[in-house]
């Protein structure tokens, strides 16, 4: 079992853009300290939600100041990007860390960030697909060419080629049932992160992924399972509200930046609605019990069991630094859970036919 710890790079009120990148450095120097196995950065832009456009440029900061842990993208926002100088600030990272890389794709959903970078978004699945095409070839590949609709490539060679044979792994953000099965049925790793999703929905999803991956020849074994959520461990009922209500908070501030229902792609807008009546329903007491694992260690660790056997998760990651909830207690969390929740776990054997 692998763990690790996530940002978003909020900025809530009262803190400044510095001061969050900054700090963030020193909890993920803390977190390679206290023995996490990875740390996954966000991409987003144009507004306090997320202030890290560049998580493989912040990666170069934390491959410096880290030793062990691996670095992970959750996700880079492929629309956003030139693939072919995507590809080279992955390897020149890869590098630069000794090939602690993990790169997270995903797709995108913020019309705000679209606007701003003057992308349509119902051109969106096609400039993923295709700029992931091509980042993978230009990992795998040193010299190469790429016709598609949207780039078009003659002999073209990316450096510096990848510390990693191949390049990093990449691992694509996966959300809806069919998802699951589609990527399952070649074979592909994910990396997710449901919130409020009931465990008996998230059993079916990875179920499917697994089924999909070995009907069609794949071995689901071959690769890490992660899965991303809201974490505090400590003792004390007080502690344990103050980050469901930090935590409901954020949730609220999702409900400002998902496509509204003239915005959403057609095949999209029934489930962002969705999305948004659940934020808009939400009260703490839900957001104790669905919207995170928030608990003394024994609570915490059990709910870290049941995903396991449950689902077969593999590499468990926290967002411990809940925007607005206080530093001190975010690192006294993290600091409780490596100490008390993780060890629980290393020597634990994975059950049969979970992944590993």
């Amino acid at each position: 079992m692998k763990f690790g710890i996530m940002n978003l790079f909020p900025v809530s009120d009262g803190a400044s853009d510095q001061q969050v990148l900054r700090e963030t450095l020193e909890e993920i120097q803390l977190a390679d300290e206290l023995g996490f196995d990875s740390v996954w950065l966000a991409e987003h832009h144009f507004s306090k939600y997320g202030i890290l456009g560049s998580p493989l440029q912040f990666g170069m900061a934390v491959a410096e100041r880290t030793k062990r842990i691996t670095i992970g993208t959750a996700v880079l926002v492929l629309p956003f990007h030139d693939p072919l100088r995507l590809a080279e600030d992955v390897a020149a990272l890869d590098v630069m860390s000794g090939g602690r890389v993990v790169i997270g794709v995903g797709r995108g959903y913020q019309p705000k960030e679209f606007a701003g970078f003057g992308i349509p978004l119902d051109q969106s699945r096609a400039r993923y697909e295709e700029t992931l095409d091509v980042l993978r070839l230009a990992l795998t590949t040193e010299n190469f060419s790429y016709q598609g609709k949207i780039f078009q490539y003659e002999n073209v060679t990316t450096y510096p080629r990848p510390f990693t044979p191949g390049g990093p792994r990449i691992l694509q953000g996966t959300v809806s049932p069919e998802n699951f099965r589609q990527r399952g049925a070649v074979g592909e790793p994910i990396i997710t992160s449901p919130n409020f999703t009931p465990l008996t929905l998230m059993k079916r999803n990875f179920d499917a992924y697994r089924e999909e991956s070995l009907a069609n020849g794949h071995d689901p074994s071959a690769h890490d399972l992660p899965f991303m959520q809201q974490v505090w461990t400590g003792r004390g009922e007080q502690g344990m509200r103050d980050a469901a209500a930090a935590a409901l908070e954020y949730y609220r501030s999702v409900g400002k930046v998902i496509p509204g229902s003239e915005e959403a792609l057609d095949a999209e807008r029934a489930y962002y609605e969705k999305v948004a009546e659940n934020i808009r329903l939400l009260t703490l007491e839900q957001t104790l019990t669905h919207g995170g694992n928030f608990g003394e260690p024994e609570r915490v660790a059990q709910t870290v069991a049941e995903l396991r056997d449950q689902l077969g998760i593999n590499h468990y990651i926290s967002w411990m630094r809940i925007p607005s909830l206080r530093r001190e207690e975010a690192l006294r969390s993290m600091e409780t859970f490596a100490a008390e929740v993780i060890p629980q776990f290393r020597e634990t054997a994975v059950p049969a036919g979970a992944a590993r």
